[in-house]
């Protein structure tokens, strides 16, 4: 055998000679200028922000220690905490210190507002905050005046810089005090959109924008509107103060960062990848063009492969499908590729092989399908049984003869439905007589404490289903979600035509009972679902192979949660009447 007539040797060399020298060249050159570009772009960048940022931790150490020379030497300041001051006294000092702070923050405009408390009056006294909406400033003076009244918060927030947020605004905060007494303070407060105001000079390409962040990478500052989508950073590269990429939607941006010595805080720069890629027109218009080259080379290389792969392939879908169709006559013939050629032979004898044997496994698998159904019917009838006598045993151990008469009555009735029930089929008329016998059983040993409800319209009466379907369900019922310690238990059995369709059946059983886990649920609805042992819920998988076996995919069981509680299971059956002629009891609406 030649290899180079393999199909496998014939798609390498072609596939490789074409694509593995572009892709390669490609991906080389692209990703280094790319990297180039963004490393050269980000160093530039770094510096600009180290820079910034510098001049705000500056601004920030100068702030501090203003505050802290009013602290230590002003004697307004050490007047304005003492107690006892006169409300004139009290005036004039507060307005001189006012006053001066507004002077400074004319001076330094990076702070929004400067404001001093007297512990003694319980007063707080600010400047204005200039530029800010009047619901802005009320916010943050009714924020400061309640911080003075947290103890544990106020002594969180000083002797440093630190991130506050007053309704969806974040602020820097820096609260001194002198530490003798602490009967007066003076703070300051730093809006995060008023620290990117200085940074307006700054080139960030269209798209770009400066963002402040916490230590746990949450975004401080305004963001512009097309970033907004950007609410975290990933707080790990920001304790780096490295640059590094991430995604807005489908575009990649630069991310700049360094973070302040001072306050916690990191000055991040955003920089959309397309726009530090825009000069490189050349390398953008060879890098448009490869694909497109790439395009042409496999249109060649597909009209190749027609003749060597998809021809042959086609063919043998065509087989395939004449094959299903029930055409056993269809052959496919050889061909000069050694793997079709192969192929095409098994396929032949396969089809040669299964026009032998189809009618001896069909026919076999029907006999084996009957046998394995009247074996699954034949394992719930003990089930049953067990049940039963253990309610004839406790009634008659509690004397109530009566009662136990009754119950041998509809016992008999259950067991003469079962020895004369030779029929895989019965109508569902039948079916509901079989279960009232079992639940007036149960009715006889509950009392008052079990009620039970069944409704079966006219014209539903001779449907047919198979027998001992909706039995299991209803034992499992009384058995594992039997509970009357608030309320009687109560059992519900309902068939209708799901939303007025005339082919199919629902039948639906509820209860207000134990109900089930989600767990529970899930597994039961599962496809592949089995027992762990015989004695677990046996008769569930009884119910569920069975309507495989009947139905296959046309039928439906789903297990639900009951509102307010318990267990609600729908069966979706498909509708076969049963033949003219066939005797039952009718029965309505039966319940007790």
């Amino acid at each position: 055998m030649n290899k180079m007539n393999t199909l496998g040797s014939r798609f390498f060399l072609l596939f490789g000679a074409i694509t593995v020298p572009l892709l390669l060249i490609l991906f080389i050159v692209g990703n280094y200028a790319k990297s180039v570009v963004l490393t050269q772009v980000a160093n530039s960048y770094q510096n600009l922000v180290n820079s910034n940022l510098h001049m705000i931790d500056k601004s920030l150490e100068d702030i501090t220690t203003y505050m802290l020379d009013i602290v230590n030497n002003d004697d307004d300041f050490q007047k304005f905490g003492k107690p006892g001051l006169s409300d004139s006294e009290n005036y004039f000092t507060q307005f001189q210190l006012i006053h001066r702070n507004t002077i400074y923050q004319s001076y330094y405009h990076t702070v929004d507002m400067f404001f001093i408390y007297s512990k003694p009056k319980d007063r707080a006294y600010s400047t204005d905050m200039f530029g800010a909406a009047s619901d802005d400033k009320e916010a943050v003076r009714a924020w400061i005046a309640d911080s003075f009244h947290q103890p544990e918060l106020i002594k969180g927030l000083m002797y440093k810089w630190s991130v506050i947020r007053i309704q969806d605004q974040h602020y820097l905060y820096r609260l001194v005090s002198d530490d003798l007494t602490n009967n007066a303070y003076i703070g300051a407060i730093i809006s995060m959109n008023s620290l990117k105001i200085p940074l307006g000079n700054l080139d960030l390409r269209e798209g770009g924008d400066v963002l402040f962040v916490g230590d746990d990478g949450t975004v401080l500052s305004n963001p512009s509107s097309s970033l907004k989508a950007i609410q975290r950073l990933d707080a790990d590269k920001l304790q780096k103060s490295q640059s590094f990429t991430l995604s807005n939607g489908k575009s990649k941006l630069l991310a700049v960062t360094s973070r302040s010595a001072n306050s916690g805080i990191s000055m991040a720069v955003l920089l959309p990848n397309s726009e530090l890629l825009r000069g490189l027109s050349g390398f953008q218009i060879m890098i448009n063009l490869l694909p497109l080259f790439v395009v042409v080379t496999l249109i060649l290389y597909i009209s190749i492969f027609r003749s060597i792969i998809f021809n042959p392939i086609r063919q043998l879908l065509k087989a395939i499908r004449r094959i299903k169709e029930g055409d056993m006559n269809t052959r496919l013939p050889d061909s000069s590729i050694t793997e079709f050629a192969l192929i095409n032979h098994s396929f032949n004898r396969m089809v040669a092989e299964i026009t032998d044997l189809k009618i001896n496994v069909y026919e076999e698998r029907l006999r084996s399908q009957q046998a394995e159904l009247k074996h699954l019917q034949l394992q719930i009838n003990p089930h049953f049984f067990l049940n039963t006598m253990n309610i004839i045993f406790q009634l008659a151990d509690l004397k109530r003869y009566e009662l136990v008469k009754k119950t041998v009555r509809h016992l008999m009735q259950y067991f003469r439905f079962m020895l004369r029930s030779k029929r895989d089929m019965i109508t569902i008329s039948q079916e509901m007589d079989h279960i009232i016998h079992y639940l007036e059983i149960q009715k006889m040993r509950y009392q008052d404490s079990f009620m039970f409800d069944i409704r079966l319209p006219d014209d539903l009466h001779h449907v047919q289903i198979p027998s001992l379907l909706i039995q299991p369900f209803v034992e499992n019922a009384m058995i594992h979600g039997m509970s009357v310690k608030t309320t009687p238990f109560m059992m519900q059995i309902s068939v209708e035509r799901p939303g007025g369709t005339e082919d199919m059946i629902a039948i639906e059983l509820r209860d207000n009972g134990k109900g089930m886990t989600s767990e529970q649920r899930m597994e039961f609805n599962s496809e592949g679902y089995a027992p762990d042992s015989e004695d677990s819920h046996i008769g569930i998988w009884n119910v569920k192979r069975r309507l495989a076996m009947r139905y296959g995919g046309k039928a439906q069981l789903v297990f639900h949660h009951n509102e307010p509680k318990g267990v609600r299971i729908r069966l979706l059956l498909p509708i076969e009447y049963a033949e003219e002629g066939t005797k039952d009891v009718q029965h309505a609406d039966r319940g007790r």
